[in-house]
């Protein structure tokens, strides 16, 4: 039975290999195995974690402390479903948003590989197989960075792989200085034994596997991949902004703080200081340079960028209340984010903009797709009672408590400048009359069924999770009770 869990990562590779085979020349064809894969995979991971049997399977052993081995836990639980689900509601906006890009058989392969490496991330058991599944998802998701194949996006690739594959080789060595000292890598919510000679060198490691990691969840300075990833097509920026990469980066820092140092070595050794201090730049950074940028998906990218450093703020607080607070940012995050881009990319093929001074009036044009934009902007920002106010409130709070106001003030300021790069979309779109429309009313141009009722649906999870956060809330509290401040 054990066995099943392979089944979430296996099965999505198999269907791209499908996709991929020339058996299947009908784009519709393709589209539906994308879509019955990504709903099936679903079903087996609600599946896997609601029937009673033994959570982990060890798949191959080097030595006693290597191996690949699979093992599920709250944790990974919680990123799992998140994934999977919003998987499905991005594959059905993709088989309407793709009839107007190239090569769709490429797309929907890679689309639908990745979702499998991404449940391979969450119920990875060890250091090692969670290091192994993180590399794969640089080769599965760099076909899609440079999907148009346009000399910018093969620009935009190339950093791509230098930034991760740099970032993977700070992991290796600081796993190589942790093995000298712990060579458990299994993940497990307890604090690591060593000597105080070995503090330094548990630094060293620390502070390496925090910035290898925090490349793909773009901690400054290693950012500015993620901007330049703009080139490819809306869903994929929905998946690499929302859910796919920058979400695997903040996964697997918070493995490595709480699962394999613990919050008492991270205390001893200072690392949490050193990494709030990263956390405190990245969100301000980024919120300064989303002011700066017209084009709409680059601002949502620098948006990304700040926001991910409130989820690590929530981690290195190293208080439980914190950790709440940042977990729940980690799921209104991704359902915020991949709102505001599916918007973006709507926008995009209805009215051919992407800039965000030429979204004067869109709001007429397109009401339903524009409201639901106001509404995840709102959340952002973090206005009661949103989700996104839930989260950043149990942040700042935990900060508080646990002695670091000035992680409370940076969210403060960021959450000024949030507003500040957001709500002048909002009132262009809604306040506004556009040019062309010579005083004019024009018929609604929303997007069409497959693009809009993914848009309305998250946008009515957003809401629900802000007016009825216990529900994520409770699992969440669940997960952090198992491990020790």
């Amino acid at each position: 039975m054990a066995s099943l869990i392979i089944m979430p990562i296996a099965l999505p590779l198999i269907s791209s290999l499908l996709i991929l085979s020339r058996r299947f020349e009908s784009e519709r064809l393709m589209r539906i195995i994308a879509g019955v894969t990504v709903i099936f995979n679903m079903a087996v991971v609600i599946l896997i974690l609601a029937v009673d049997f033994p959570k982990s399977i060890e798949i191959l052993k080097l030595n006693e402390y290597i191996s690949i081995f699979l093992k599920i836990d709250r944790l990974g639980s919680l990123f799992a479903v998140l994934a999977s689900s919003l998987w499905i509601l991005t594959a059905f906006y993709s088989m309407e948003y793709m009839e107007h890009e190239k090569d769709s058989r490429g797309f929907f392969a890679f689309f639908t590989a990745t979702l499998g490496v991404i449940v391979g991330i969450a119920f990875s058991g060890n250091l090692v197989t969670l290091y192994l599944f993180y590399e794969v998802l640089t080769l599965f998701t760099y076909p899609l960075v440079i999907h148009s194949r346009s000399e910018e996006a093969f620009r935009s690739g190339r950093k791509y792989l230098v930034y991760s594959f740099g970032g993977a080789a700070l992991i290796v060595l600081g796993m190589v200085i942790l093995y000298s000292i712990a060579p458990n890598m299994q993940f497990a919510p307890a604090s690591l034994e060593y000597s105080a000679s070995e503090k330094n060198m548990l630094l060293y490691s620390f502070m390496l596997m925090f910035l290898g990691f925090g490349v793909k969840a773009a901690v400054v300075p290693f950012h500015s991949w993620l901007p330049s990833a703009m080139v490819a097509p809306t869903p994929v920026s929905s998946l690499l902004h929302a859910v796919a990469v920058v979400k695997s980066g903040v996964f697997s820092i918070i493995r490595v703080a709480y699962f394999v140092f613990g919050a008492n070595a991270l205390k001893d050794i200072n690392g949490h200081f050193y990494a709030g201090a990263f956390a405190c730049v990245t969100i301000l950074m980024g919120s300064f340079l989303a002011l700066t940028h017209d084009n709409l998906k680059k601002r949502l990218a620098y948006s990304t960028i700040s926001q991910l450093g409130y989820i690590l703020l929530g981690v290195f607080a190293l208080n439980e209340k914190a950790l709440w607070g940042g977990l729940l940012h980690f799921v209104n995050h991704a359902l915020i984010k991949i709102v505001l881009f599916f918007c973006a990319g709507a926008i995009y093929v209805k009215l051919h903009k992407k800039n965000i001074s030429e979204l004067r009036g869109v709001g007429r044009k397109m009401p339903v797709t524009m409201t639901c934009f106001a509404i995840a902007a709102i959340s952002l920002i973090g206005i009661p009672p949103t989700n996104g106010f839930m989260s950043k409130w149990y942040i700042a709070i935990g900060s508080l408590e646990a002695g670091r106001a000035w992680f409370a003030v940076t969210l403060l300021v960021s959450a000024v400048l949030t507003a500040a790069y957001l709500m002048p979309i909002i009132t262009k779109a809604f306040f506004y009359q556009c040019k062309e429309d010579n005083g004019s009313m024009e018929m609604e141009k929303e997007a069409g069924f497959k693009m809009l009722v993914p848009i309305v649906v998250i946008t009515a999870i957003i809401i629900a999770n802000g007016i009825f956060p216990s529900i994520t809330l409770d699992f969440i509290e669940g997960l952090t009770s198992e491990i020790s401040f």
